[in-house]
């Protein structure tokens, strides 16, 4: 009995170092070196800052100055802010992008290395800023109608209301 058993240990651990030898021996597929997510993304986005009003109109269908400005518009009447992973800058191109080129989330996710979920996220975010800038932006022109309007009856109809 005790032979039995000693010999049942004895095929286990040979079992054992035949299976870690076979896997020690076999070729595995190299995996690829990890990229800087990071450092990617800034890259991307300074391409899209650094190399001229003419990329950035391609990119975003703005120039530099409208872009710098858009932001601290938004920043200004407290519409956006910074996050820990993301810049109010890095918000709005990546909003710019997919409502100019009509990029899907999943395609901006790729470029910014970002879960789809905060591309919808921060699109949604910005999107309701753009919207509450009408306040801003948007003047009521009141109770008066103007002259021209009012005697031509060819616009007076159509203009009442």
């Amino acid at each position: 009995m005790h032979a039995a058993c000693i010999g049942a240990v004895v095929t286990v651990i040979a079992t054992g170092v035949a299976i870690i030898e076979q896997e020690r021996n076999r070729n595995y597929i190299p995996r690829e070196s990890r990229i800087n997510a990071i450092a990617q993304r800034e890259f991307y986005m300074d391409s899209i800052l650094n190399l001229g009003d003419r990329h950035c109109v391609e990119q975003i269908r703005m120039k530099l100055v409208v872009l710098y400005k858009l932001c601290d518009v938004l920043t200004s009447h407290d519409l956006l802010r910074s996050t820990q992973n993301v810049s109010i800058r890095e918000q709005v191109i990546m909003f710019l992008q997919t409502v100019s080129q009509n990029q899907r989330f999943c395609f901006i996710s790729g470029i910014y290395y970002k879960y789809v979920e905060t591309i919808h996220r921060y699109f949604r975010i910005v999107l309701k800023a753009v919207f509450k800038l009408y306040k801003h932006l948007i003047k009521d022109p009141g109770d008066t109608i103007p002259a021209e309007i009012l005697n031509n009856r060819r616009f007076y109809p159509y203009f009442k209301v």
